[in-house]
């Protein structure tokens, strides 16, 4: 309920605006580290905070609220700043990537055993490679799965990401918690004799036998995805640390991740 309620405080809110969020101590007497997180645990309860950390805007801090929005508050942590950070270039606004984490997913990723994701990989191998945050009742994250393959639309036939040299390996972020249905029917999917069938059916609607194992990665992945930043599905990580929140058609993810390499 307290996403909702912060999300709430800054429903007005556009790109750049500012809100009050809590009245915090004196700047004499503690360090922007513990303003900040003083002031943010009032308001978020129990939910964890990342790393408190300088932002890429000077004068700001940033702060990850785990399974929530990142946000860049004042030194006093009595003002914060929700949504996108921007720079502004000669070709317009371009969207800024946090390099503490984007180096975190890169960390993540490259310790990331293979067996740990559910692959569709295309038949004649992947030339690109993008990890899928996902929750099998997401609607965008069913669009997503039904496109791995040549798909159409508006009565064009259009390549699929698989088809595209894409690899799909998908990782579990239930949206409703570690302890939901939803995370129930993820878990039945890691824990499958074939996990892609399971997948596939869940992803129709379909029911799947209910499995629980201990080497299910569901709840870990859970936590993980929020301390990088997903806080809704789907959730496109790269290679390379980019990151991308929401779903994107296979040929505009294809030209995402060359523009990146």
């Amino acid at each position: 309920m307290w996403i909702k309620r912060l999300r709430f405080s800054f429903m007005a809110c556009a790109l750049a605006s500012v809100a009050t969020i809590a009245q915090a101590q004196e700047a004499t007497e503690s360090t922007p580290e513990e303003a900040i997180s003083a002031a943010l645990k009032q308001i978020v309860g129990d939910a964890q905070l990342g790393p408190i950390r300088p932002s890429v805007v000077d004068g700001l801090y940033t702060v990850q609220v785990v399974g929530g929005p990142t946000l860049m508050v004042t030194p006093d942590g009595k003002y914060a700043v929700m949504g996108d950070t921007y720079e502004i270039t000669p070709g317009g606004l371009a969207a800024v990537q946090d390099p503490y984490l984007q180096n975190a997913r890169k960390e993540f990723l490259a310790n990331l055993e293979v067996t740990e994701s559910i692959n569709f990989a295309p038949e004649e191998g992947a030339k690109h490679v993008a990890y899928v945050f996902t929750d099998v009742d997401c609607g965008y994250c069913r669009r997503l799965h039904s496109q791995l393959h040549e798909y159409r639309e508006r009565g064009e036939l259009k390549p699929g990401y698989n088809d595209l040299g894409i690899e799909i390996r998908y990782l579990a972020y239930p949206r409703a918690g570690a302890n939901s249905p939803s995370a129930a029917k993820l878990e039945s999917a890691w824990c499958a004799d074939n996990q892609q069938e399971a997948l596939d059916k869940l992803k129709s609607l379909q029911e799947v036998e209910p499995k629980s194992c201990e080497a299910s990665p569901v709840a870990r992945q859970y936590v993980k995805g929020g301390e990088l930043g997903v806080n809704a599905t789907p959730a496109i990580l790269l290679p390379d640390g980019r990151f991308f929140l929401g779903y994107l058609p296979p040929e505009r993810l294809l030209n995402t991740i060359t523009e990146g390499e």
